[in-house]
């Protein structure tokens, strides 16, 4: 075979599926002493020589081998492989030694012929093991299929693998890669150019090894193996180098990024062995050339992703390569694929980072990384969320250079800062991120310690600026001086200070102090000791010994100037973005909130002070509901986050500092808090208290409890924050306050308590902390509120220790002589009032006692549904012991039961009594006093005035309210009249909350009177509002009111323009859209409240609310269901605002299914005549833009975009030609109308004069009063023929002939008054007006127009109007005969009690026919009058169809009745039977109805008579057939009703005709025939 042997074909046929082997052996019959002999003596022969390969038996046996690659068992394979490697090795080294530069022909013959043949046999080993092994390998599911390769598949089944024990075991040839690489390296070290002096004959011989190198390179498993994948770059690299491989690795290279994902990173680092060993560059340029010339698009998946990162892959380990080609590259920042405009953007970020650290930049690389931060600050404006989030990622790996591009940090700055407004929360998270790398990395530390505090650096600056100032004087000094001086000098050129010009020195020049930041460092250093200070003054006596101003130290303090300015500006960018950062961490999305708890962090580090205001939002972060993710949920990272704010200890300094600075910190958290933080940092210091590792220890307990009580002079806001603290942390460990109990009343209730009411406040807090929660309110009655929360709470008979508060307290307001002077003195000039009643001499008293008795009615009916669950818990305990005992007896068990029941029952009703009946009605009670004093100071504003009293008496009778059910209705429209009144925010605001909580107690007394709550959201007054928002969130969400259409009264706090008010609405109609589908319900009556009506919202708040609610809408049927009840809503508009309004609500719907897009096609008759508005059509192409750039569009949703996009631009460009004929002909009408006022006042100014006298009719035809009635009539006609353009879904004729009969309507004095004018001075009759009740039935039935014409000015000229009357009359006419005309019929059967010669089949077809044009009809909106009759005539033909059957003797009535209420069913439901299956089935009804007249006709011939048959039902069917032609010429212009009726008339005239002839036949004629 050596002669035979040619590398070139071989390799080709190998590729076959049968390669033929001219001595093949049948290596699977061969038994094991066969195969060891065969491979003794192959292992022999070419040991003795290398050469023997070239012999045709030795080669044709290893190629059977190999050939039978999957039959052969692995140990085979191994002596095979080991073979082959031992035999090219000793031929390469035979080959090497002898080599001679000067005899080439010496290898022509033998050397040559033997390397092809090793080099074969290897690559098809090789091929085959990778085959092998890339099939059966599991990583291979994440790449792309790879092109299979068939070679020495065997001939036909042998090739298959068989059943042998072979088959169970995989050879693994991964111990022989490395020496089959090696030697592959070797052989491509030769000197091969001596040996295959052709070029065809060189490459053939070189692919042998390329091409199982990319083969090996496609397994995955090579790839990550750093001994293999290294020694494939190094053969690559060396055919590339040496052997003109740069073409074929250039295209392999490519189609391996297209097919091969995994290969994208492994090609990137074999082009950086090729030029960091092999210096060749060339490759690596050519396909950066290639790449920048492909075109990819928005739908490719694979090869964007896999082309970006080969190129973040080069340019992370060529970047000097990659720069040159970057030109280029950039064109891809335009790709249709935002992953190739991703992986652009980090590629640009690696050649930054590459020039930033080169050590010495040339000016052309320095003005490419100005071209590259340029070109990455225009990628913040991309459209993909992806690119403006991966262009952060990018600038926030940039913030880790030494490097820090102090020019382009302010610009990064605001473009971070405004990309926290960002619609993608992907984006917001990384600039949130980003924003944090900034401060952590910002330049402005190197001098003062790196802390960010802006008081600090601006008195920094200013202390600069004011040095600067005294420089620049002392440098003018000096020049005078030197001036002076100017003739002792020996030249000017000996002049120190000549090359000295501030000019050089503008504290605005453009230079930046970080390029020579450490320039000023070493200036800053060496000079120190000439700093002059800020506040030195220039002596004149000692300027001899002033040292003199150098440039450097000008320069010096410039640089410093504009350093510290830079860093005050960056404080400044970092204050603005704060607010926006507080809002987000009420973000929903977990990564941006977490984000923005780290920023924070970092930002109070750094000593800046707005960070405070996040601290304090973050706290509220202790409410969220965090995931099973351990570690990783958002209560963890703040607890972790204050953790490290407030309790991280300081190594250096001992344990009571560290316990001290603690104390402060958690005391400082109570300065200035709100209510709202107060509460979550309650729990968040409860939370931290019961984790295992407590950073809050017993030492710092003991510090807060010895600033609570100590002696000295402490503040009263530090002695308040212990407190609050301690109450805080008791809410964990109750311990806490439990030992503390005389401490407590000792301070907090003693002489300081009593001198600081707070800290008594909060002390009382602290108290109840020992039985349960605390309620908060602020005011002067804070103390007596939490004292009586104390006193139910730990009491054990409150309500009679709190019924001697109130009397003592009654008898000190009723009676002053007794109170102290400082009480009588407190506050009496701001309360008194003069022309209150004698009775009352103090209404802060009289304040307080009404607070109390009110406070002690709520907290009475508390009391009671305690003891009524304690009673109640105790008798289920007895219960169970008495069962217990009682267990045997089964008889006893049903009278406990009873008698439980019966006593719990009865302890119910008692306590129910007692709420109802006796705390406010008993005459033993307290309260109903005070309940009746607080209506009299309610209903008597004007005699008591004072506002406290009348928040206090408003208070405390919301709070009687609550306790009795008749007490509240009786003085509810007291309350009412107060809330609807008053000028004071604070009592309608208690009122709001107060029918809150009566809502809750007695919601059928509320419920009727739920408006007043709703007028509230449109108060003044912010407060109120926010209260009536979180009232009816309340009440809403728990399913204590239902909303009855007032929801978008709640839709327009989502504009409010307090932040606050906006937060709530939009966190209710969020909690909202996860209840059952109730956003979804009520948005249409939203949509009407919002953009009708009085209270209507503005177009843009309109379109932001919308857009906020219409995302809630997400389910495909809620969107189908919208889509058609807002394309009903455009029926009965006329306002272009609701036009617009409704459009942009649709355009918000997300058309995800094709039954969502059919439904607003099927819904263009009610918008098609709304299109020639332009914001109307703008949405509708919105629409359609929408659904054609979904991703996962279905093949069938195109052809009804196209359907319905083509419609749209045609109804508009009609609407549009309409409108501008409807305003020309106004116009026209405009003209017209000076010319008549003309004429008008000549003929009555010179009526006494020569003109001749006109009639009377024509004076009252041209007055100026009939004339303005008339424009009158004219304007309101013309705006509601506009609202009609093309309203029907009639034809475009028709719609034309409507429009130019609406055009002559336009203007009706121009067309009737010059028209009389014209033919002659005929008498006119004066107007008929006729009584409503016959005036409006004939407007319905002819048109108003009409009406007026034919009626009111009697004009019998206007044929359109007579053909439509006619039209109508023949209609009404038809109708009311096909009432009548099958009654014949029925009662001809009925009296005969026959049915002969009708024809059952016959009218079973009518019937069908008459049930399908009725629906048919009634789907298309045509006018009643014009199918009436099918109504009729189907009810009739069906009592025939029943007739027949009967009178028969056919017993299938139940079979026909079914099928008649099925088909009846299929006609009415538009889902079974929809338009297009209808009008298909209204044409067959063509053929249907001939057809079910030719079997009545054939049997009137057969019969020779007609039988039973009615002559007046044929004659009236003949005659309505024909009137029906004129009908629907006239009035439905529809060509398939007609064609209908035509024919119909044809076979009725028949019957007609037989009718006739067979007038006189007898009966007895056909009952014989039928004998």
């Amino acid at each position: 075979m050596s002669e035979s042997f040619i590398l070139h074909e071989e390799l080709l046929k190998v590729q076959e599926e049968n390669y033929f082997i001219n001595n093949e052996i049948q290596i699977p019959l061969l038994d094991e002493r066969q195969l060891e002999r065969l491979l003794n003596d192959i292992v022999e022969r070419l040991a003795i020589s290398s050469q023997a390969i070239t012999e045709p038996e030795l080669f044709d046996a290893l190629c059977s081998f190999i050939k039978n690659f999957n039959r052969v068992k692995p140990s085979v394979l191994n002596r095979i492989f080991d073979t082959i490697i031992s035999g090219f090795q000793s031929e390469v080294e035979a080959t090497s030694r002898d080599l001679d530069p000067d005899e080439e022909e010496t290898f022509l013959d033998h050397h040559r012929h033997a390397l092809e043949m090793y080099a074969f046999l290897l690559e098809w080993v090789i091929s085959m093991a990778e085959t092998k092994a890339t099939s059966k390998s599991a990583v291979s599911s994440n790449t792309a299929p790879a092109p299979t390769r068939n070679i020495g598949g065997g001939r036909g089944k042998r090739s298959k693998p068989s059943s042998s024990a072979a088959d169970t075991e995989d050879w693994d040839w991964s111990a022989q890669q490395i020496s089959a690489l090696d030697l592959m390296l070797k052989v491509l070290d030769m000197r091969i150019n001596k040996i295959w002096t052709s070029t065809h004959e060189r490459d053939t011989f070189v692919s042998v090894f390329t091409k199982p190198t990319y083969q090996m390179l496609e397994n995955t498993a090579n790839t990550k193996l750093a001994n293999v994948k290294f020694r494939l770059y190094n053969i690559l690299s060396k055919c590339v180098k040496d052997y003109n491989h740069a073409f074929g690795a250039q295209t392999t290279i490519i189609q391996n990024l297209q097919y091969y994902e995994h290969l994208s990173e492994p090609m990137a680092e074999f082009l950086q062995v090729l030029e960091d060993k092999y210096n060749h560059t060339q490759l690596c340029e050519e396909i950066l050339i290639e790449i920048s010339n492909k075109d990819f698009k928005a739908q490719d998946i694979t090869g964007p992703k896999s082309f970006s990162k080969f190129l973040l892959k080069l340019s992370e380990l060529v970047p000097k390569l990659v720069v040159k080609q970057i030109g280029l590259l950039i064109k891809h920042l335009d790709s249709e694929s935002y992953t190739m405009r991703c992986g652009i953007i980090e590629v640009i970020g690696y050649l930054i980072t590459y020039i930033a650290n080169l050590e010495e930049k040339t000016e052309i690389q320095i003005n490419q990384t100005d071209s590259f931060f340029d070109i990455l600050e225009e990628r913040f404006l991309d459209i993909n969320a992806f690119c403006r989030s991966k262009v952060l990622q990018v600038f926030f790996k940039l913030c880790d250079l030494n490097t820090k591009f102090p020019r382009r940090r302010q610009r990064l700055t605001d473009l971070v800062i405004r990309s926290l407004e960002d619609k993608s929360f992907n984006v917001r998270k990384n600039a949130i991120k980003l924003l944090t790398k900034l401060i952590a990395t910002h330049p402005y530390g190197i001098m003062y310690g790196g802390e960010l505090s802006v008081l600090e650096w601006e008195e920094r600056l200013g202390k600069v600026e004011e040095e600067f100032k005294i420089i620049q004087e002392r440098v003018e000094g000096q020049q005078h001086e030197i001036l002076r001086n100017t003739n002792k000098l020996v030249s000017d050129d000996l002049d120190p200070m000549d090359d000295l010009d501030l000019d050089d020195f503008d504290p605005m020049d453009d230079v930046d102090p970080m390029d020579d930041l450490q320039s000023l460092n070493e200036i800053h250093e060496s000079d120190h000791d000439e700093q002059i200070p800020p506040n030195q003054e220039n002596k004149t006596g000692d300027t001899e010994q002033a040292p003199i101003i150098t440039n450097d130290k000008i320069k010096e303090l410039q640089l410093t100037k504009r350093f510290h300015a830079d860093a005050v500006r960056f404080i400044h960018q970092i204050h603005t973005a704060i607010p926006t950062l507080c809002r987000l961490l009420a973000s929903t999305i977990k990564a941006e909130v977490m984000e923005a708890i780290d920023f924070f962090v970092t930002a109070h580090a750094y000593k800046i002070e707005m960070a405070s205001e996040g601290i304090k939002k973050m706290v509220h972060l202790i409410w969220t509901k965090d995931t099973n993710d351990e570690g990783k949920g958002i209560r963890k990272r703040l607890i972790e986050s204050y953790r490290i704010l407030y309790f991280t200890w300081d190594e250096s300094l001992s344990e009571k500092e560290n316990v001290d600075i603690v104390t402060k910190n958690l005391i400082s958290l109570t300065f200035n808090a709100t209510l709202a933080e107060l509460t979550s940092l309650d729990l968040l210091l409860s939370t931290m208290m019961i984790e295992p590792d407590c950073s809050i220890t017993d030492n710092i307990i003991e510090k807060l409890w010895s600033v609570y009580a100590t002696a000295r002079n402490v503040s009263k806001v530090q002695r308040r924050g212990a407190i609050i603290i301690l109450g805080m942390l008791a809410k964990a460990k109750m311990e806490i306050v439990s030992e503390k109990i005389d401490l407590l009343l000792k301070i907090g209730l003693g002489p300081l308590g009593k001198a600081d009411l707070v800290l008594a406040r909060y002390t009382c807090i602290a108290l109840q902390r020992l039985a349960g929660s605390k309620t908060k309110v602020k005011g002067t009655f804070v103390v007596a509120e939490q004292a009586i929360n104390t006193i139910y709470l730990l009491g054990k008979h409150p309500d009679v220790l709190c019924g001697e508060i109130i009397k003592r307290k009654t008898a000190l307001v009723f009676d002053l002589n007794g109170l102290s002077k400082e009480e009588t003195e407190m506050e009496n000039e701001e309360f008194i009032s003069n022309n209150q009643e004698t009775s009352m001499t103090h209404p802060v008293h009289l304040s307080q006692l009404l607070f109390i008795a009110g406070h002690v009615a709520i907290k009475q009916i508390v009391h009671l549904e305690v003891i009524e669950a304690e009673w109640k818990r105790k008798r289920s305990e007895a219960y169970s012991k008495d069962k217990e005992k009682s267990a045997a007896k089964i008889t006893g068990d049903d009278e406990l039961d009873q008698v439980v029941g019966t006593a719990e029952d009865e302890f119910g009703e008692a306590v129910a009594h007692i709420r109802e009946k006796e705390l406010l009605f008993a005459p033993d009670s307290l309260l109903p006093v005070f309940g009746s004093m607080v209506i009299h100071i309610c209903a008597n504003n004007k005699s008591y005035k004072d506002r406290t009293l009348q928040i206090a008496a408003t208070l405390a009778l919301s709070k009687f309210m609550c306790v009795s059910s008749e007490f509240c209705e009786n003085n509810l429209p007291l309350l009412f009249t107060i809330l609807e009144k008053t000028t004071e925010p604070t009592i309608r605001s208690n009122i709001i909350i107060a029918l809150g909580d009566m809502t809750v107690c007695f919601n059928n007394i509320i419920d009727d009177n739920i408006n007043y709550l709703y007028k509230r959201l449109a108060d003044p007054d912010n407060m109120v509002k926010k209260n009536t928002l979180m009232v009816l969130t309340h009440l809403i969400l728990n399913g204590m009111i239902k909303v009855k259409g007032q929801l978008g009264e709640m839709a327009k706090c989502l504009e409010d323009p307090e932040q606050r008010i906006s937060d709530l609405a939009r966190l209710f109609f969020t909690e909202l859209a996860s209840k059952d589908n109730a956003v979804y319900n009520n948005l249409p009556d939203i949509v009407s409240n919002l953009s009708s009506g009085d209270n209507a919202v503005n177009e843009e708040s309109f379109k932001r609310i919308m857009k906020f609610l219409f995302d809630f809408i997400e389910k495909d049927k809620q969107t189908e269901n919208v889509v058609e009840k807002l394309c009903q809503r455009f029926k009965n508009l006329d306002d272009e605002r609701q036009w617009r309004d409704i459009a942009f609500c649709l355009s918000l719907l997300p058309y995800k299914s094709e039954k969502s897009f059919k439904k607003l096609v099927e819904g263009m008759p009610h918008y098609q005549d709304k299109l020639h508005e332009e914001a109307v059509y703008k949405y509708f192409v919105e629409i359609v833009s929408k659904a054609r750039s979904q991703k996962l569009q279905k093949p069938e949703m195109k052809p009804i975009i196209d359907e319905l996009e083509s419609k749209i631009a045609e109804l508009k460009s009609r609407g549009e030609d309409q409108e501008e004929t409807i305003k020309k002909a106004t116009a026209a009408a405009k003209k017209i109308k000076p010319k008549e006022k003309g004429i008008t006042a000549s003929g009555s100014s010179s009526s006494n004069h020569s003109l001749p006298a006109v009639s009377e009719h024509e004076k009252i035809s041209t007055t100026p009063t009939t004339t303005a009635s008339k424009r009158q009539k004219t304007q309101g006609e013309t705006k509601k023929q506009k609202s009609r353009i093309s309203r029907s879904s009639s034809t475009f004729t028709e719609r034309k002939t409507r429009s130019s009969n609406r055009i002559l309507a336009v203007a009706p004095e121009t067309t009737v008054v010059t028209k009389k004018r014209r033919i002659s001075p005929k008498i006119r009759f004066s107007k008929m007006l006729l009584p409503s009740f016959i005036k409006n039935p004939a407007v319905a039935l002819i048109g108003e127009k009409c009406y007026s014409q034919l009626v009111e000015e009697f004009d019998l000229g206007d044929t359109a109007c007579i053909k439509l009357l006619f039209s109508k009359a023949l209609g009404i006419g038809i109708v009311v005969g096909g009432s009548l005309v099958k009654l014949p019929q029925v009662l001809k059967i009925i009296m005969s009690g026959s049915a002969r010669g009708l024809s059952f089949e016959s009218y079973a077809l009518e019937t069908f026919a008459y049930s399908v044009g009725l629906a048919y009809n009634i789907r298309q909106g045509n006018p009643f009058s014009t199918y009436g009759e099918n109504f009729f005539l189907t009810i009739q033909n069906v009592i025939l169809l029943f007739l027949i059957l009967n009178y028969r003797g056919r017993s299938n009535f139940l079979l026909t009745g079914f099928a008649i209420f099925a088909i009846t069913f299929a006609l009415g439901s538009p889902s079974i039977i929809n338009d297009r299956i209808l009008a298909f089935l209204q044409t067959l009804t063509i053929p249907i109805s001939l057809t079910s007249k030719i079997p009545q006709i054939i049997k009137n011939y057969t019969n020779g008579s007609t039988g039973q048959l009615s002559a007046f039902a044929v004659f009236g069917y003949t005659l309505g057939s024909l009137a029906r032609i004129f009908t629907t010429i006239t009035e439905v212009d529809d060509s398939i009703i007609l064609t209908g009726f035509l024919l119909a008339t044809v076979f009725n005239s028949v019957l007609a005709l037989q009718m006739i002839y067979y007038w006189n036949t007898d009966d007895t004629t056909i009952i014989k025939k039928a004998d």
